[in-house]
């Protein structure tokens, strides 16, 4: 089974993870070829007639009568998840768990599974915060685990009760980045799987419309320093939405494994994603990486001749700042 990435959509008894997940699927991942696996307490799967029939989701699983982390088997859950990438060829799972499910163990038995785990992501009531943590230590499980954390509901509380809930949430998970959602809609797709690739292809785009801008420069007469800043500015602008930036790295020279573990660990907090592929000295597999919020996982493929340089799209917000430290550091990862 290919390492399809996968997402976990984790959050308290109504805390509003449905409702982002339709507004996701309806959105950012629209042009995305998404699988879905659903899991619900009872007999009767309610939350999955909200997903299934939506032309963009490619199929639904459902996984009834129990909570995915504890009382769904592994043999159930590998069967259903290999025969769904089979049958729906996605570029990327959703799994929205039960409200008491803590994601901790979802995690593994993705890993388990042979699959990619992309993030997790806690969908938090901001109007009932303290109600759904004295209600359940599995609600704070649920924040600890969390690569994203989604403060939902903020259209019903006022700004400094919000506020104070994600100073609380920085307290319990300092890695963590928090977005908030207004009536379970997030402009943002940085908490999803695909955003690295998208990312990825804005950067080059962005790239090659800077060099063949460079291009009509070196032949026409000079233009005004501030028509041509101002053309600057237009072309960054699609990168710099709410401030979020990237970049990508090429390096065709091997890089040594446990510089380039050290390297993950020491990026930036600004640095959100990264993810490609490290071309690793004295190995014939390739290396492929993701770090999401300060947490990194390798999975090792082969890849044979198609094996290419080491590729790497960082995202994260005013990257600009820290890219040449980044860079270097990067080079220290050189195998001798």
């Amino acid at each position: 089974m290919r390492p399809v990435a996968v997402d976990i959509l984790a959050g308290f008894l109504g805390s509003g993870k449905t409702t982002l997940l339709s507004n996701l699927l309806a959105g950012p991942l629209a042009d995305e070829r998404v699988a879905v696996i659903m899991n619900e307490i009872g007999e009767i799967g309610i939350d999955a007639r909200v997903v299934t029939g939506m032309e963009f989701v490619e199929d639904v699983v459902e996984l009834n009568s129990g909570c995915i982390c504890c009382t769904i088997d592994d043999y159930r859950f590998d069967l259903g998840v290999a025969e769904l990438v089979e049958r729906a060829d996605p570029n990327l799972i959703l799994i929205e768990c039960t409200g008491l499910a803590d994601p901790a163990p979802v995690r593994e038995r993705v890993q388990q599974a042979g699959l990619a785990n992309d993030a997790v992501i806690t969908v938090v009531d901001a109007a009932n915060f303290q109600t759904h943590l004295d209600a359940s230590a599995v609600n704070k499980r649920q924040i600890e685990a969390a690569d994203f954390v989604v403060l939902s509901k903020t259209d019903l509380v006022d700004p400094a009760r919000a506020d104070a809930v994600e100073r609380r949430l920085a307290r319990i998970n300092g890695r963590a980045v928090t977005l908030r959602s207004d009536a379970g809609k997030l402009d943002s797709d940085l908490i999803l799987g695909t955003s690295a690739a998208r990312m990825r292809r804005r950067a080059m785009a962005d790239r090659s419309a800077s060099e063949q801008q460079a291009g009509r420069q070196s032949r026409q007469e000079a233009r005004p320093k501030a028509q041509q800043e101002a053309q600057q500015e237009t072309r960054q602008n699609h990168l710099h939405e709410d401030g979020i930036q990237s970049f990508v790295i090429r390096e065709q020279r091997p890089l040594d494994v446990a510089r380039f573990e050290r390297f993950l660990e020491d990026l930036p907090r600004t640095v959100y994603r990264a993810k490609g592929f490290a071309r690793v000295a004295d190995n014939e597999w390739s290396c492929l990486f993701n770090f999401t919020c300060g947490r990194y996982e390798l999975n090792w493929i082969k890849l044979g001749e198609a094996a290419g340089p080491t590729q790497a799209v960082f995202i994260g917000r005013d990257l600009e700042k820290s890219r040449a430290r980044i860079e270097r550091r990067l080079q220290r990862c050189l195998a001798d």
